[in-house]
């Protein structure tokens, strides 16, 4: 399991991106939410920038996360109900265990590629007004994939063996 992890300033065009149902190559699956309206995107956004307006000086209140497992992952995360439930359960503790806590959030699951993925996007501003700290970010993630791929027993990848070259971008 690979957990990439980028920081937004507007939430608008991340949740459309994570949760595009219209676009049939991505054909997006909204798993889980907790504290938006998710009758629509324009619904969810408006609900996290609501809850960013108790903290206006931040300036980057949305996270954007892709959990994304080995292709070997596939026979653990097959496209029913209990594939989406094992991926929202993953997703979750990997949230509690990078102290993500007490925020709205959505997860969302695509089927655009060959391996199994979902994103999550969450408000850095919790349900308090405080913000979630990204301090270390990056080393607490690497920790976090590794203990979360040994519990699940999921694929440890070898190497870099397996690289699509043509999808790497030009230096």
């Amino acid at each position: 399991m690979i957990a990439k992890i980028k920081t937004r300033a507007d939430f608008g065009g991340i949740v459309n991106y994570a949760n595009d149902q219209k676009n049939k190559k991505k054909s997006a699956t909204l798993l889980a939410h907790e504290g938006v309206c998710a009758i629509n995107n324009k619904t969810i956004a408006d609900s996290f920038q609501i809850q960013t307006s108790m903290r206006p000086k931040v300036k980057s209140p949305v996270k954007h996360v892709s959990l994304a497992f080995s292709p070997q992952d596939t026979i653990h995360f097959p496209n029913d109900e209990k594939g989406n439930v094992l991926m929202v359960e993953i997703a979750k503790k990997w949230m509690d265990q990078m102290g993500i806590r007490n925020t709205q959030y959505i997860i969302a699951r695509h089927h655009d590629t060959e391996h199994p993925h979902c994103h999550i996007v969450f408000n850095r501003v919790d349900n308090n007004g405080k913000t979630i700290s990204d301090k270390n970010d990056f080393h607490r993630n690497e920790k976090v994939c590794k203990m979360l791929t040994a519990k699940y027993r999921l694929h440890f990848a070898n190497g870099k063996d397996h690289i699509k070259e043509e999808r790497l971008r030009p230096y």
